[in-house]
């Protein structure tokens, strides 16, 4: 009882253990939201979200790598503060310019210049929708440079603000109304944290206009631009393709899935977002063997966890489909999605590698050439194979298994570590994973009776048990050491 005592201590003494699990209580309202949306929109109206949602992820990404480069620049030099300022300045001038841009974009939309999604009533909702766009880029900015600094409080604040709220709108409305009401409750929480952010800053904030500086952040934001950009748009151009192609009720069913399989994977997203600039940090300051060492331990933790937290969810989806039964069809499609999503954790680690060490242009290229394999993927099934809206999803699962294979053999590269393709295969997804992942895809496609999903479950539990230990002993260490999570 004593030990049980001390780490519980430890823990809530612990700032990143204070993150995450704020993190983690976030994720469930948003679980929790998710479900409820799901229900009092109904398929044709999530259809409508699922679109909005699919234009401000395209607008929140055409950034310019702005933020990108500003994050990774400050991270790796934070010790010079008056360059570090000189940075941030000159970035929040730079993503103000993009931001009127934006606003200016769908002023031409609501006055009929530019006309988009018109199936989805999409002029319907400008105004709020264009009030978060905005500020999405300025957040985002704002964000990244508290992160690095390590003020994780203001971040979590602006990460649960708004599922905490919306999570008391959803009893009080229905169909078209609910979707107002997530819409205004999305902006206010907005602009809330914009104000946070402002009034917190960790270092002092004015906007600077210097040409070389805006040179710099963006010829070595545009690579960052282009590798982000171009593996977001790789999942969006899938949900395009659905969006475009497929009933607004289908859309639906896709947007139901991806919500509830994205959701399960959040956390460990807060974990990666948390010791991103740590990690670069290290790895620009760290010797190669160094870097495999943390590599290694971080890797083996990180996908071990995910793959569990995949198998898991899918084993139990069923049950969810009990109390959500307008969402049946959405059985197939919320498989191969988790299991597409969670392919991309393989890659973790080794896109730090490459920007710690200046291969930016490298990762982008890689990037750029997944995003055009995906569309002529997507492209094959439906307007060649006709496959039904269930399966558009594989064209991403085999480019994100190319592309996770591609960043682990330059990775490799670049620490010099003698290798195959072979070998980077079974580094990069080993075979303890790919069993119980391959085996699960099997038993989607021949439509079998949910209950076969525990056995990718058990034998996954099977073959990676020395590895869940380790992550066992990782979270205790964590919790025993507040500067563990810094690497």
């Amino acid at each position: 009882m004593g030990r049980i005592g001390n780490l519980l201590k430890k823990g809530i003494t612990n700032p990143a253990i204070i993150y995450l699990i704020s993190r983690y209580g976030t994720y469930i309202i948003q679980f929790i939201n998710s479900l409820f949306i799901a229900v009092y929109l109904g398929p044709y109206y999530l259809g409508i979200w699922g679109f909005i949602n699919l234009v401000t992820g395209y607008i929140g990404q055409i950034n310019f790598g702005i933020s990108h480069s500003v994050n990774v620049i400050v991270s790796i030099n934070k010790q010079d503060e008056e360059y570090v300022r000189k940075i941030i300045g000159n970035g929040i001038s730079m993503v103000i310019c993009l931001s009127i841009v934006i606003v200016m974009f769908f002023i031409l939309n609501k006055i009929g210049i530019v006309q988009i999604g018109s199936k989805y009533n999409f002029s319907n909702y400008i105004y709020p929708i264009a009030l978060i766009t905005a500020l999405t880029h300025l957040n985002s900015l704002l964000s990244n440079i508290f992160r690095v600094f390590g003020k994780i409080h203001a971040i979590a604040i602006n990460q649960t603000l708004y599922p905490v709220i919306v999570l008391f709108v959803i009893p009080f409305f229905r169909g078209e109304r609910l979707l107002w009401a997530m819409l205004i409750t999305n902006s206010v929480a907005f602009v809330i944290s914009f104000v946070l952010f402002l009034v917190q800053t960790p270092v002092n904030i004015k906007p600077l206009f210097e040409w070389k500086v805006f040179k710099f952040i963006q010829v070595k934001g545009w690579h960052l631009f282009i590798y982000n950009t171009s593996f977001y748009l790789i999942l969006l151009t899938t949900k395009s393709f659905i969006s475009s192609n497929y009933t607004v009720s289908e859309f639906g069913y896709f947007t139901f899935s991806y919500s509830l399989a994205n959701v399960v994977l959040l956390l460990l997203n807060s974990i990666s977002f948390l010791i991103f600039p740590k990690m670069l940090n290290r790895f620009a300051t760290s010797s190669n063997e160094q870097i495999t060492k943390i590599l290694t331990g971080l890797r083996s933790a990180y996908i071990s966890l995910s793959h569990l937290l995949i198998h898991f969810v899918i084993m139990v989806f069923p049950l969810f489909l009990l109390f959500f039964p307008d969402y049946s069809e959405s059985s197939s499609v919320f498989k191969v999605t988790a299991l597409t999503i969670v392919l991309y954790t393989n890659s973790f680690g080794y896109q730090g590698v490459l920007m710690a060490k200046g291969k930016e242009k490298l990762i982008g290229f890689v990037a750029l050439s997944a995003l055009f394999l995906n569309i002529v993927l997507s492209a094959v099934l439906v307007y060649i194979m006709n496959v039904s809206f269930q399966y558009v999803i594989l064209s991403t699962l085999v480019t994100y298994l190319i592309y996770v294979t591609v960043i682990g053999q330059f990775g490799k590269i670049i620490l010099e570590i003698p290798f195959s393709f072979l070998s980077t295969i079974k580094e990069i997804f080993p075979i303890r994973m790919m069993i119980p992942f391959v085996l699960s895809l099997i038993l989607v496609f021949l439509e079998t009776p949910e209950w076969f999903f525990v056995m990718p479950f058990v034998l996954y539990l099977v073959l990676n048990y020395n590895e869940i230990l380790g992550v066992k002993e990782i979270v205790l260490k964590v919790v025993n050491d507040s500067n563990f999570i810094n690497i």
